[in-house]
């Protein structure tokens, strides 16, 4: 029997991209989405590409009748969740894609890769942020083998997508449109979360980060620069990560966006001058930086089989 998924703010952008993942899930189904804004509208209204896929119309919040369901994933704004995930104490699983509970007590940190024992026996998971997977990934290799030497400085770039689906100031596609520019340069939210997570599997260095505003709707582009100890060998060290992890792919050359889009893998890709390292990280936002990443963290907590290794769009 399947288990039964709750999917609280599925009118936006990574609750549609968690329901369209459960829709094509072998273990697990899309059985309720809530949106108390629109409650009576059919889902596939407000978005149209899931029109033919799925009947679901959306529903208030209400927690007695979540807490029902196998698990309720959370795809709400910053700032939301808290208040909902109160309410559901009775729920037997809960994964929260929004920042409200990455370091909170009693949730455990959803890095699959490095968490996934964790993971597996809890009940409360809280997905990781988009910009700290790109980046977290890419660093920690060479965090956890304890070979860098000094600060790692990031530069990564970001679709609008990352911002939500109600338009800001900013932010909003038209004005990033053929268009680069920086943001909380050297200040963002992330930084601390990405340190965070490098210090719970090494000694985590200095992080300096400059995300840049891209002209693409969604995926996130990062280029890590550290310098290593003596001798290490940076490419042989994420190869051996990659292969011990079916989301991560390790590439030659550069990673692309396109080869990313619409999947739950982080592509990465060494290069090396003596003991400057640069790793090239990429990844779907909305993918592997949200819903894909809720939906591996969903397998592990209810023992499903992984099934978040989607196909990207071609060419």
């Amino acid at each position: 029997m399947s288990a039964r998924i709750a999917i609280v703010g599925a009118t936006g952008f990574v609750g549609a991209e968690v329901v369209r993942r459960l829709i094509g899930h072998a273990d697990a189904t899309p059985s309720a989405v809530i949106s108390t804004s629109k409650a009576g509208t059919r889902l596939a209204e407000v978005h149209p590409g899931l029109e033919g896929l799925t009947d679901l119309v959306l529903e208030p919040f209400d927690a007695d009748r979540l807490s029902t369901f196998d698990a309720v994933v959370l795809a709400t704004p910053h700032g939301a969740a808290a208040p909902l995930a109160a309410q559901l104490e009775r729920a037997p699983v809960i994964i929260d894609c929004s920042r409200d509970h990455r370091h909170a007590t009693g949730w455990t940190y959803g890095m699959a890769e490095y968490a996934a024992e964790a993971i597996a026996s809890s009940t409360r998971v809280a997905v990781p942020g988009c910009f700290a997977t790109a980046i977290a990934l890419a660093g920690a290799p060479l965090v956890a083998a304890g070979v860098v030497d000094g600060p790692i400085r990031v530069v990564a770039a970001t679709g609008s997508t990352g911002s939500g689906a109600t338009p800001k100031a900013g932010t909003h596609h038209p004005y990033r449109f053929v268009n680069l520019k920086a943001y909380k340069v050297l200040s963002h939210q992330h930084v601390p979360e990405v340190v965070s997570f490098w210090d719970s599997i090494g000694s985590a260095p200095k992080l300096d980060f400059v995300p840049l505003s891209a002209p693409v709707d969604r995926g996130i582009f990062a280029t890590l620069l550290a310098t290593v100890k003596p001798g290490t060998d940076a490419s042989a060290i994420v190869a051996d990560f990659a292969k011990q992890h079916p989301h991560i792919r390790l590439r030659a050359g550069s990673p692309e966006l396109r080869h990313v889009r619409g999947t739950a893998f982080c592509d990465l890709a060494v290069s090396q001058d003596e003991d400057t390292v640069a790793v090239l990280s990429a990844i779907d936002n909305l993918g592997k930086g949200a819903a894909g990443q809720a939906l591996q963290c969903l397998d592990l907590a209810l023992g499903l089989p992984t099934s978040t290794l989607t196909a990207p769009s071609l060419p």
